[in-house]
């Protein structure tokens, strides 16, 4: 089940089904480490693993395997993007990008009119989903900094819905 592809120096990624929920783990809690150690967190394997079913999953693939990973949730219409991680030796090649695109795109069609997600203050990813056009909205303090509520509204083409162009 593929979705999307994206090429840069001829590779093409694409989306495929995660039902890992211990490798999704090993990479979310390695990727978050430093953050929730600066924060003052500590990570739930636990609710992790209650939560991993309640969200869709994708692994980002690629010819060299997997380089990313995505979680979502969608209701009514609000889509919340849980999870977006670049594997460390796939970063600086614009796959994130591609992928918060996709995941954008896709819950575009599915009627979302909002996107959200949360973010750890002080996080390199703050000012990259800022450049994406997300803002923030509001925020949840942690021991040692806090967690930031982002949103972006979801830009509807309303020219392709419109019929005939005006002339």
């Amino acid at each position: 089940m593929g979705h999307g592809a994206w090429g840069m120096d001829g590779d093409r990624v694409t989306l495929e089904g995660c039902a890992e929920a211990d490798a999704a783990e090993t990479l979310v809690r390695h990727q978050m480490a430093d953050d929730y150690l600066r924060h003052g967190l500590t990570w739930d394997s636990e609710r992790f693993h209650q939560r991993f079913p309640e969200r869709c999953w994708r692994w980002a693939v690629c010819d060299r395997g997997r380089v990313g990973l995505l979680a979502w949730e969608h209701s009514a219409d609000v889509a919340v993007l849980r999870e977006l991680h670049v594997v460390p030796d796939e970063r600086g090649k614009g796959i994130g990008t591609h992928l918060l695109a996709l995941w954008e795109d896709m819950a575009r069609l599915s009627g979302a009119q909002c996107l959200r997600l949360r973010v750890l203050s002080g996080s390199r990813a703050v000012s990259w989903y800022q450049r994406q056009g997300y803002q923030q909205v509001r925020g949840c303090p942690t021991p040692h900094g806090q967690v930031l509520g982002l949103e972006k509204a979801v830009v509807h083409d309303r020219a392709a819905h419109s019929g005939a162009a005006k002339g």
